[in-house]
């Protein structure tokens, strides 16, 4: 691995940007606040949403707030929207298989090495296979979406969660079942429009990125994570936003905080950090004054916090559960891992936050050299100090 360069130099290479001229991010966090408020008045306006959080109460499978609910009725439609016409009648028996591959990642460095080819293969070939005409949503193509999912490796727990709401579906009468499938892809569209209204400036290389990018993401096992639409951004974004609001309060009664920062944060090589290895992630051993990842512990400790650097997203979380209300974390991460993460931390135990890198810059997924990314250093301080959310959760 390189020095990783510096953002001047990489502009044109990002898909999307917090930060204006000034080098703050203070209005993104304004305006996906206010876009937040309005999209969760829009969506809340249906009765859907209410009827699927009786049928979870139910079922006692959580206690989660209705605003989750709204945001996954959300992504119905947009992942609907976006993939429809990948969603072919072989997706769900693909999704069982490779779904069932990937878990073989854990095995060690040669199986995650090998499954990965596998993955660049399929995502290059079988899981870009486009059907003529997808026609619209009824429950047996939200099974074939949710399989397409579930095989593409990058949205194994939104499947999880759309799971939940196909056999919720399929326990309603046909007409009623097939009303809500339909306002879900009506509000995506209109979600779709006033995102790229409200959040465009934000996300506004991300064209040019797929389209520049087109081959050398070719066979490669993060393609489609690399290919995701705008939509998808602004998804995530508001996504974010709306889990910080709802778990905040959870957050900020936990004893114990941990902030979970991306290699991408340091300044230095692989070969050249003296970060030493505790769990899933590593802790800043402060060899530079100039690292980020140094920076952002320093500050963390003041707050009686702690801070892992992770290596990648999937990495991030061990096997066992985490004893419920006793460990809050902020997750920092780029756009496209909010939501999964957010639902992969809350499902172990923990009581997530997160903060959002300014860009995308890993050598891993974004740029061949790497750059240097960074956060809202102040949003982060406060979230340790006070447990603050972004706005008032409903």
């Amino acid at each position: 691995m390189q020095e990783v360069i510096p953002l001047r130099e990489s502009s044109d290479e990002l898909t999307y940007s917090l930060t204006g001229e000034d080098g703050s991010a203070g209005p993104y966090y304004r305006d996906v606040a206010l876009l937040t408020d309005e999209v969760l008045v829009k969506l809340h306006e249906d009765q859907s949403i209410a009827k699927f959080g009786r049928y979870i109460a139910l079922r006692k499978l959580e206690t989660w707030n209705p605003d989750i609910y709204a945001l996954e009725w959300l992504m119905i439609g947009v992942l609907w929207n976006v993939y429809k016409a990948r969603a072919t009648v072989g997706s769900v028996a693909a999704g069982r298989l490779l779904s069932s591959l990937y878990s073989l990642k854990s095995r060690g460095r040669e199986a995650r090495k090998a499954v990965d080819r596998v993955k660049g293969i399929a995502g290059t070939t079988v899981l870009a296979r486009h059907q003529k005409a997808a026609g619209c949503l009824q429950l047996h193509s939200l099974t074939r979406l949710i399989g397409w999912l579930r095989a593409s490796g990058e949205f194994e727990q939104e499947s999880r969660r759309l799971k939940i709401w196909l056999d919720f579906l399929r326990g309603l009468p046909g007409k009623e079942s097939a009303g809500i499938l339909h306002r879900a892809v009506q509000k995506a569209s209109w979600f779709e429009r006033r995102s790229l209204e409200c959040l465009g400036s934000y996300t506004s290389k991300v064209e040019a990125y797929i389209e520049n990018n087109r081959q050398r993401l070719k066979w490669q096992e993060n393609r489609i994570f690399c290919s995701r639409e705008r939509v998808e951004y602004h998804l995530n974004m508001v996504g974010a936003e709306i889990m910080n609001r709802v778990f905040h309060a959870g957050f900020q009664a936990a004893p114990e905080k941990i902030v979970f920062l991306p290699i991408c944060m340091r300044n230095k090589s692989a070969e050249a950090c003296r970060a030493v290895q505790e769990g899933p992630g590593y802790v800043c051993r402060r060899c530079s004054k100039t690292c980020r990842v140094h920076a952002v512990t320093a500050m963390a400790e003041t707050c009686g916090s702690k801070v892992l650097m992770i290596p990648h997203a999937s990495t991030a979380f061990g096997k066992e559960r985490i004893p419920e209300g006793k460990v809050g974390i902020v997750g920092i991460a780029c756009v496209l891992n909010l939501i999964s993460g957010g639902y992969k931390a809350r499902d172990i135990g923990y009581l997530p936050q997160c903060v959002l890198l300014h860009y995308s810059g890993c050598a891993m997924h974004w740029h061949p050299k790497g750059i240097g990314t960074c956060i809202d250093m102040d949003r982060l301080h406060a979230m340790l100090e006070q447990g603050e959310p972004s706005s008032n959760p409903e």
